[in-house]
């Protein structure tokens, strides 16, 4: 392990975190963090005092510091500084955020009309302003997590990588941790949340084989009715279904269209939704003509990307197709 890397840990703890038979290192996910000794447990836990809130991070110069108007204790300030200088913004977070908006930058105008208009994002829109304010932006975004109500981000604890099949993290009163894994030979990973594949991509900027799929934004008319169905195309999470009516306009936050894991589940979805709407005339095959639609549209969207040869346009290609995929085999 590096000089860096030790110093890294010593301040980490001396600050009240736990970090336990960890290192970091290069492995199939890029930079993650790995077990040292296999035959021992492997932790990571932040304490509340080390959760830094968003709001409180700025740039000076081409630095991520935190703001001086806040009330944080030169150690705390001093370990930051050394965290992201070392570890984070200045150690490659930085250059691969902007590679990847540079890509976003690159899409073709109608390529952007669509992503906006059905994948909910506008990239004009996310890169106005100064570029090194969009950048850091986006760097703390995809590095935030929720604690407290507040955005946070977790020195140590953010460097362990995503995996879908991997178990959630831990989030108490006390601060956030890795899972309670047994001992593990190899990388130490978590679920972040959970996430269509191309919600993953543009929040954080890689490529992850999710194993749901959710609708996009769509408005469905009903034959021989003047009633129509607005599915807003949002990830839902063991939400209770959302459904709002307005005269003879329905709602719906958002529809499951493929789960590998759980592959009858936009069947049953959507049949709790026909509960609820049993008071309109809705066509049974109403699930299957918003799959069609679904494929229909990330079809185009595909046929838009192929123009474009660089790293993020082919990184997009592959997660459209793996929804594709996904939604064939599971339907």
């Amino acid at each position: 392990m590096s000089d860096k890397w030790e110093e890294l840990l010593n301040k980490f703890i001396r600050l009240g975190g736990i970090a336990e038979n960890i290192c970091q290192r290069e492995g199939a996910f890029g930079r993650g963090i790995f077990s040292v000794n296999s035959n021992l447990r492997s932790r990571i836990h932040v304490p509340s005092n080390l959760l830094f809130i968003k709001e409180d991070i700025c740039l000076e110069g081409d630095k991520l510091r935190l703001t001086k108007d806040k009330n944080y204790s030169q150690e705390i300030r001093d370990f930051f500084d050394f965290y992201q200088d070392n570890f984070s913004w200045g150690e490659g977070g930085k250059e691969e955020t902007e590679a990847f908006e540079n890509g976003l930058s690159l899409f073709s105008s109608s390529l952007k009309k669509l992503i906006r208009e059905y994948l909910l994002v506008d990239i004009e829109e996310r890169h106005k302003g100064k570029w090194i304010e969009v950048i850091k932006k986006q760097f703390l975004q995809a590095r935030t997590v929720v604690f407290s109500n507040k955005l946070v981000i977790a020195p140590v604890w953010e460097l362990v990588n995503h995996d879908v099949i991997s178990l959630p993290f831990i989030r108490s009163l006390e601060g956030l941790s890795t899972p309670n894994y047994p001992p593990i030979k190899g990388e130490i990973k978590f679920s972040y949340n959970s996430m269509g594949s191309h919600q993953r991509f543009f929040k954080y900027g890689f490529f992850s084989d999710e194993s749901i799929v959710f609708s996009l934004p769509l408005l469905i008319r009903l034959k021989d009715s003047d009633v129509q169905i607005y599915c807003k195309g949002m990830d839902i999470n063991n939400e209770k279904i959302i459904i709002e009516r307005s005269n003879n306009n329905i709602y719906i936050k958002g529809i499951p269209i493929a789960d590998l894991n759980y592959t009858s589940l936009p069947i049953h979805y959507f049949d709790q939704i026909m509960q609820q709407l049993s008071n309109y005339k809705i066509p049974k095959d109403t699930l299957s003509k918003i799959i069609e639609l679904n494929v229909l549209i990330r079809k185009n969207i595909i046929k838009e990307i192929n123009n474009l040869d660089d790293k993020v346009s082919k990184m997009f290609i592959k997660v459209i197709n793996h929804e594709l995929n996904l939604i064939s085999s599971c339907n």
